[in-house]
């Protein structure tokens, strides 16, 4: 083989060897997309389902996994059989309860194998029940989400749901809603409730909901930096009051 065609073919290999690593790499970032667009989807579809607390849409959305856990203001309910207990509490929501909590502004990081995420997100909405006299009484809220997600078989499902509330207040607005007139033959309303008390298998030591100036500790570094961020620095200085929900 001549010198010049030996040339041209070690040429030739570097760029097929060049176009596979860009191959490869286009490739990897299209599964992260997808792998964070699913993550999305079932974010949201927890949102939905809360709405009208779909208990049983809700607990399907959760790994079956020893490290499943949800964390709330009152503390942590372990496994699936605690995420049940939880979301249990109320096995049909009558037709007057709205639990609308928007799923917004994710930060989302895939771990290296794809296997496992971790998630960032807002929360807010209102929560209405029954009016009283005529009168809608809702409550308002803001929070924050810091999940953790794994793949299982294919498919992203919830792994951990911790729960921040910043605030939730209520306001008596000027809005009226119709009295309700039961319809004759009618079912009777989907309010059967089951045992409403709390019962996480922790419970939390304190008050971190506003205006105790918590900062719920953040997954992600800085995105520019690199650095990790300063809210443990933060809340260490805070003198957070015993939580309200323990049991004395």
């Amino acid at each position: 083989m001549d010198q010049a065609l030996e040339t041209r073919l070690g040429t030739l290999e570097d760029a097929v060897a060049t176009l596979k690593k860009q191959l490869d790499e286009k490739d990897r970032r299209i599964r992260d997309l997808e792998d964070i667009e699913a993550i999305k989807r079932l974010q949201c579809a927890y949102g939905y389902y809360l709405e009208h607390w779909m208990s049983e849409e809700i607990i399907d959305l959760f790994a079956d996994h020893p490290e499943t856990l949800a964390t709330y203001v009152e503390g942590t309910y372990l496994g699936l059989k605690g995420v049940r207990r939880y979301f249990g509490k109320m096995r049909y929501a009558p037709p007057t309860f709205l639990h609308q909590v928007m799923q917004i502004s994710p930060v989302i990081t895939l771990s290296d194998d794809r296997t496992r995420a971790k998630g960032r997100w807002y929360g807010y909405g209102t929560v209405c029940s029954a009016p009283v006299d005529g009168k809608i009484d809702p409550m308002y809220m803001a929070v924050i989400y810091e999940m953790e997600y794994i793949r299982e078989n294919g498919v992203w499902k919830i792994l951990k749901l911790e729960f921040q509330m910043h605030y939730a207040y209520k306001t008596l607005l000027p809005w009226t809603a119709p009295a309700a007139k039961p319809a004759e033959n009618s079912e009777p309303p989907r309010d059967e409730m089951s045992d409403m008390k709390l019962s996480p298998d922790i419970w939390a030591d304190y008050n971190t909901q506003y205006p105790s100036g918590y900062i719920y500790p953040m997954h992600f570094v800085h995105p520019v930096t690199g650095k990790v961020t300063t809210e443990n620095d933060y809340n260490a200085k805070l003198k957070l009051v015993p939580s309200p929900f323990k049991p004395k």
